[in-house]
């Protein structure tokens, strides 16, 4: 009988000794390797993105918005105080946890506006060394500054974890296996917090009730997956982690987005609540419209309720009187946009014209023609009995 052992075991060498030359270390084979990975890593390497927040879009439709509602007023400069960390965790001796100073990010807010609201910059080392060089400016006074700070940082104000785990074990002898699963999650949520004012800048006051207090919460996730599988004593496994922890970096802009948009909106009393997917009505708006028009006579009522035709695209003349084409107008809007105020409504209240004021269509508006945009207060809401248009 003859074996095959020294056949198969020449055979396994000549097979070995073909890989080993297939894949040896050559410089040329080195260089090949080198070739593709350059172009594998080439092809999956990650491109800049543009840094927006969830609220940059908001900040250009505010801007449209003011295009709409402050056509022909003056456009309002802005400058800003150092917006600093008031925490002092932006410190190195505590790890430098967050930026030491955001101003530049809410400049860049600011200027995500458009040409309405105009950021004046404040640089006067350049300014002078320009002039000593000749140079002439122009300086424009802004109306108002942006002061603030980085006020909280609460870390791990919550936490919470979960772990399953579960074992197997079946067979006997050399039979024996087990079977092994561990699954962990764990999560941490931190906050940080962001305060602007605003301030007059000709009596370097505070405007009242014109500020923003915004928080937003940091989250900071683990999970961890183990499985492992034995045969009669030998085993074999493997694990999985993960980590995710929300960038503090990214999470200060959009609150810096956020509260320039909110800032703006109440200095210029637009509802910039409209611009914010499920936005919430503001109070301090409202409120200052409604004292606003209410301080106003009944001609000067009729005019700005004519202003406020004219940009649901009604050709009315604004006359500060009540003729049939205003009527009519009144007629046709209310009771297309909003069928929940009656067949009448007498727009000289401030019941009456709120929802006219809130409500004028924006371009992002799909459902503007067709579906009333819900106001802060209407007498659908609270009651009040329609009255006739124009008192």
């Amino acid at each position: 009988m003859i074996s095959l052992t020294p056949i198969r075991f020449r055979f396994g060498l000549m097979a070995l000794g073909i890989a080993l030359l297939s894949g040896c270390a050559t410089t040329q084979n080195t260089l090949t390797d080198t070739d593709k990975l350059l172009v594998d890593r080439e092809a999956a390497k990650q491109l800049p993105t543009a840094n927006l927040s969830s609220y940059a879009t908001s900040l250009g439709r505010f801007g449209r918005m003011l295009d709409v509602y402050k056509d022909g007023d003056p456009v309002v400069y802005m400058q800003t105080r150092s917006i600093l960390d008031a925490t002092n965790l932006s410190n190195p001796l505590v790890g430098s946890e967050i930026p030491g100073d955001i101003t530049e990010m809410v400049r860049t807010a600011v200027n995500r506006i458009g040409a309405r609201v105009v950021y004046v910059p404040y640089h006067p080392d350049y300014l002078i060394s320009q002039a000593q060089l000749g140079a002439k400016f122009g300086v424009t006074m802004p109306d108002f500054l942006i002061t603030g700070a980085l006020t909280e940082f609460d870390r791990a104000l919550s936490g919470t974890g979960r772990s399953n785990s579960a074992n197997i074990e079946f067979g006997r002898g050399k039979g024996e296996t087990a079977l092994g699963a561990d699954v962990k999650r764990t999560a941490i949520l931190s906050a940080l917090a962001l305060d602007l004012n605003l301030v007059s800048f000709s009596t370097q006051q505070m405007v009242p009730r014109i500020q923003a207090s915004n928080v937003i919460k940091v989250l900071n996730f683990t999970s961890e997956d183990n499985a492992s599988l034995g045969f009669y004593g030998d085993s074999f496994g493997f694990k999985l982690e993960g980590r995710y922890l929300q960038g503090r970096h990214s999470a200060i802009r959009t609150l810096v987005d956020l509260s320039v948009l909110e800032l703006m909106g109440k200095a210029t009393n637009t509802p910039y609540w409209r611009c914010i997917p499920n936005g919430v009505p503001d109070p301090v708006v409202v409120e200052n419209m409604k004292a606003s028009f209410e301080g106003l006579t009944p001609q000067l009522k009729m005019g700005l309720v004519q202003v406020m035709l004219r940009k649901y695209g009604e050709n009315v003349t604004v006359n500060q009187q009540l003729d049939d084409p205003t009527r009519q107008a009144l007629q046709k809007i209310y009771s297309t946009r909003y069928p929940q105020m009656g067949d009448t409504v007498d727009v000289l209240t401030w019941q009456g014209f709120e929802p006219l004021f809130f409500g004028v269509p924006m371009p992002w508006d799909a459902q503007a023609a067709t579906q009333a945009v819900a106001p802060s207060a209407t007498p659908a809401a609270t009651g009040a009995p329609p009255a006739k248009v124009g008192g």
